[in-house]
């Protein structure tokens, strides 16, 4: 690609990404000696006045947020040039999310601690956004950059609705990726489009690395035949990923976290837990007792004389074979949760 001359830019040769409203190459600054690179994303010419503000509405949005998770700009074209670009920095040997889901070098498949990283490095960026009335609409795995200190970039804010802007849509026009975006974004939904849609993005892009497959297109298979237990029986630190998917990956706006500070509150929460080696719930009973940590909990005679002559309905009494300390268990309260988990939608 040709570059104006008056650009104090000039392309290297690399392309970087190529799609129907324009390109991003590689550039560098003229008479540098190109030890710093950076990528230009060029509007292609022809294009409607919407695809116009859409491209005007990117450059304002991105300047507004600064966050080491969201892609920085360094230049830009004035509002009424001929020739519309941005300039973003650039990192040697990131990586498209999108190309790493589903390939064998996806270091996210089955770690749930990198997985819960990427998660809240996501909710990060969308706090970011969330503090300057920004709503992304359209984080999906193409628009999640990995650097190769496996920290993030969300790039293309094409999309965003800012609060003081008019929404730029056209015409019986989805918002988003297919299968990321929340269902208030597609053709024809309702409701209003806020900070819980882009938790919905994040919560399938956290399905889609961890699970190493593209997202599915509605929420129930986040709990059933997709839930992390059925993909990784033999990971149970996994499991507890259902309470993020319980607040993110959820039809109705109102089931999900309302702010991206909740989000991280928790998912920090869950990352303790795992880290910390405290089973989910589908093991509680019939894990490692949780005091001693090293002896099984085991039903024992008597029971009942500690818990009550008979347990009461439901209660299961159990007591640890190494350090003698006694539980008692309500299996039915267990049994109930883990049903209306499958229930879920």
């Amino acid at each position: 690609m040709r570059l104006p001359d008056n650009l104090k830019w000039e392309a290297t040769g690399v392309t970087l990404g190529q799609g129907g409203q324009g390109s991003v190459i590689q550039v560098k600054e003229k008479g540098s000696d190109g030890n710093k690179l950076y990528a230009l994303k060029v509007l292609a010419g022809g294009k409607s006045q919407k695809v116009y503000e859409r491209f005007v509405r990117e450059v304002d949005a991105i300047q507004r947020v600064q966050n080491p998770y969201i892609i920085r700009i360094v230049d830009h074209s004035a509002f009424d040039a001929s020739f519309h670009y941005y300039v973003m920095e650039f990192v040697e040997g990131v990586r498209s999310l999108k190309k790493l889901i589903g390939s064998p070098e996806n270091f996210y498949k089955g770690n749930v601690q990198p997985s819960l990283v990427l998660f809240l490095q996501l909710c990060q960026a969308i706090r970011t956004c969330e503090e300057v009335g920004i709503v992304h609409r359209d984080i999906s795995p193409a628009n999640v950059l990995i650097l190769p200190d496996q920290t993030i970039k969300v790039v293309d804010f094409g999309l965003c609705q800012l609060e003081d802007h008019q929404t730029i849509t056209l015409t019986d026009e989805a918002v988003g990726t297919p299968n990321y975006m929340a269902p208030e974004c597609e053709s024809g939904g309702e409701g209003t489009i806020g900070t819980t849609a882009d938790l919905y993005s994040a919560g399938k892009i956290l399905w889609s690395a961890i699970a190493n497959m593209n997202a599915f297109a509605r929420e129930s298979p986040a709990f059933t035949t997709k839930s992390m237990p059925a993909l990784f029986p033999d990971r149970p630190g996994t499991w507890h990923l259902h309470h993020v998917f319980e607040k993110t990956i959820r039809r109705n706006s109102g089931d999900r976290w309302q702010t991206a500070k909740d989000a991280i509150t928790v998912a920090g929460g869950i990352k303790y837990l795992i880290s910390s080696g405290y089973p989910p719930l589908e093991l509680i009973a019939k894990s490692n007792c949780p005091l001693c940590g090293f002896g099984v909990l085991k039903t024992f005679d008597d029971s009942h004389c500690v818990f009550g002559n008979p347990n009461p309905s439901g209660i299961v009494s159990l007591q640890c074979n190494y350090c003698g300390y006694c539980y008692a268990i309500n299996s039915r309260a267990v049994k109930e949760r883990l049903s209306q988990r499958q229930q879920l939608t």
